[in-house]
């Protein structure tokens, strides 16, 4: 075989991918052969914006006040006893847990007290390394938890809101006094 038939094959053999592409080469798969099916339809009443006011979120200064989700708790427990009698064991299992917090505002007229809790937080800053070398920063926090005795039923319901730790403290306090 002379030299010019072995560069006119190599040509060949080079062209032949270049004319057909990289479709000898592509299978055809049902992926492939697929068409776009048209755009889902959103039923009308959908399309319209909320009319509600429920999911509206308050203006800045609205006098309103926003908690932080999962910053507050609510609790509380049911006493068979009458509203006013409860309201009095009430302060007195509070006035008694002096570890627990003062009484900072009482209310007979509408059965409510309002306590300030001071509990003391460890917190962690900084990451891994800086955390494992150094000391926990121990904070003194001071929260208010409302409590309100209400009538239910034959009994009363004791009401306790406020931020969640402290209402969990408070709540736990009533249950072992109140029982």
């Amino acid at each position: 075989m002379n030299s010019k038939s072995a560069i006119r094959i190599a040509l060949l053999v080079a062209l032949i991918p270049l004319l057909g592409g990289c479709s000898l080469f592509k299978s055809r798969s049902e992926w492939d052969k697929a068409a776009e099916a048209r755009p889902l339809e959103i039923p009308p009443d959908l399309e319209a914006p909320p009319s509600r006011g429920e999911l509206i979120v308050p203006q800045a200064g609205s006098g309103r006040p926003v908690a932080a989700r999962g910053a507050t708790g609510v609790d509380g427990l049911s006493v068979a006893d009458t509203v006013d009698s409860t309201w009095e064991r009430v302060g007195l299992a509070l006035e008694r847990a002096g570890d627990l917090g003062s009484i900072s505002a009482r209310d007979q007229a509408s059965h409510t007290y309002s306590l300030t809790v001071t509990s003391k937080r460890t917190r962690d800053e900084g990451g891994f390394f800086k955390r494992l070398f150094t000391r926990k920063k121990v904070e003194t926090v001071t929260e208010t938890v409302n409590i309100g005795v209400s009538a239910d039923g034959t009994g009363s319901r004791v009401s306790v809101s406020g931020a969640a730790a402290s209402v969990q403290r408070v709540t736990a306090l009533l249950r072992e006094r109140l029982s």
